[in-house]
């Protein structure tokens, strides 16, 4: 291809780079075309104009998959950014000015690693918009949010129905330097304060459980409790997604535990203008973490 064109060639349209990431997303054309909202023709067809006017072939398919060639892989790769900038620059003019700061409650043993991004993430989408972030306790969030201090409240199961954003595994957890005998001696704990929902779990799942324990340590953060585990004070209990560099998950010699949720919780009243695409970005954010 001519030097002189080569700046013409990927003039592509947004339509045609969402169509391109809907297909790595959704593993086929026809479910691409579903969430797009076009025929799986004319998504096909967009495609292969893109490529014949790179010289490139971004996918492999066959007829029962489709898969990504490496200079695909490398497409793509831009063409999320590429999105994202566009996505923002529209919200950024067409975000209204929101008087009201939305007023979160994030229960801190949630996601914690990923927190802060979500919340940025979010806000490169609202950016007009002004959160108010309180971490604490889940149960104690939700009684914030009844009484009308909280517009939302994102927490494990407590004690009502929310709306549903992802499940994940509770996890033993130890000191990730150090070895831990499970067979013999007593097993201590290091639990987070009540009300907390996992410390519940905790002694349900040592009822039957015959090597004797102690409850060490009593925390008031997901932070203190990790850093105790962390200094070999004992083993805890809490979501897949709050063990940190310095802990390991204990799989062996310990009872099962059962999965857990990240629900939200609104008032039916409140008419903040941002709780439901809060909600609805956490759901999509939330699956991407995929903590498990």
């Amino acid at each position: 291809m001519e030097q002189k064109n080569a700046k013409y060639v990927l003039d592509a349209d947004l339509i045609t780079l969402r169509s391109v990431v809907s297909v790595v997303d959704e593993g086929s054309f026809s479910d691409a075309a579903k969430r797009v909202g076009r025929s799986q023709s004319a998504v096909s067809l967009q495609i292969a104009k893109l490529e014949e006017r790179m010289h490139i072939r971004l996918f492999e398919r066959t007829s029962r998959s489709v898969t990504l060639t490496p200079a695909g892989e490398v497409f793509t790769a831009y063409a999320r950014r590429i999105l994202a900038l566009a996505d923002e620059a529209y919200a950024a003019v067409s975000s209204p000015v929101i008087k009201n700061p939305l007023r979160i409650g994030f229960a801190e043993y949630l996601v914690p690693h990923h927190l802060y991004k979500l919340l940025t993430r979010f806000k490169r989408l609202h950016p007009n918009a002004s959160v108010e972030l309180t971490l604490g306790v889940g149960n104690s969030l939700v009684r914030d949010l009844r009484e009308g201090l909280l517009d939302i409240v994102v927490a494990g199961p407590e004690g009502e129905k929310g709306v549903l954003l992802m499940e994940e595994a509770l996890v033993w957890v130890g000191p990730h330097d150090e070895h831990i005998e499970l067979g013999e001696g007593r097993l201590e704990l290091i639990l987070m304060q009540p009300p907390c929902s996992y410390r519940k779990v905790a002694f349900e799942a040592l009822a039957g459980y015959e090597r004797p324990w102690n409850l060490s340590l009593s925390a008031n953060s997901i932070q203190g409790t990790q850093s105790a585990v962390a200094a070999g004070l004992g083993v805890s209990v809490i979501p897949k997604s709050a063990v940190s560099k310095d802990l390991k998950i204990l799989t062996h010699g310990l009872p099962a535990l059962p999965r857990t949720s990240i629900q939200a919780f609104s008032n039916a009243a409140d008419s903040h203008p941002l709780i439901e695409p809060f909600i609805a970005f956490l759901k999509e954010e939330l699956a991407e973490v995929g903590v498990g």
